[in-house]
């Protein structure tokens, strides 16, 4: 672990740049996210204005825990750098076994809904990806962050012996 002071240097600078990069990209999907959910939470205005706001409200959803299930599968992997744990997300549509009939949330509006309504709930399907997707990059920039401090603490350690030495 005898690096030199250069090389930490740099190793510091590559960090930043990096980290830079991923806030830049998170800032970007933050805003892809954002109008998504405002595309779907419009198309989901205009569902209800086509069937009334008493059609298309929280009435219609089950009250009981039972009938109420997700359609997607939050999957958790779990990758170790450097002695670090960085989670990685990802996120897939549930295979449904003939047994767990997973009802489509959508029919619980009734059979014959406005495409207003089927736009409005793939808008919100497509937010979980986003979603997802910033989850992921805000645990890669904690793990540069990490790297950065012990990294400054190298330098600052390695810094005090060439001190010393001299």
């Amino acid at each position: 672990m005898h690096e030199s002071i250069d090389d930490i240097c740099k190793a510091i600078d590559e960090n930043l740049l990096h980290n830079l990069e991923l806030m830049e990209e998170k800032i970007s999907v933050n805003v892809q996210l954002e109008n998504v959910l405002r595309k779907g939470h419009i198309e989901l205005a205009k569902a209800k204005y086509i069937r009334g706001k008493e059609s298309i409200s929280i009435l219609q959803v089950p009250d009981n825990d039972e009938k109420v299930a997700t359609l997607f599968e939050l999957e958790t992997k779990i990758t170790e750098e450097t002695g670090k744990i960085i989670p990685n997300f990802d996120i897939s549509l549930k295979k449904l076994d003939k047994e767990d009939e997973i009802q489509d949330p959508i029919k619980w509006f009734g059979v014959l809904v406005p495409q207003s309504l089927r736009i409005a709930q793939k808008r919100f399907q497509e937010s979980l990806y986003f979603a997802i997707r910033a989850a992921n990059i805000q645990a890669e920039i904690t793990s540069i962050s990490d790297k950065l401090q012990s990294l400054y603490f190298l330098k600052n350690d390695s810094c005090v012996t060439n001190n010393v030495k001299e």
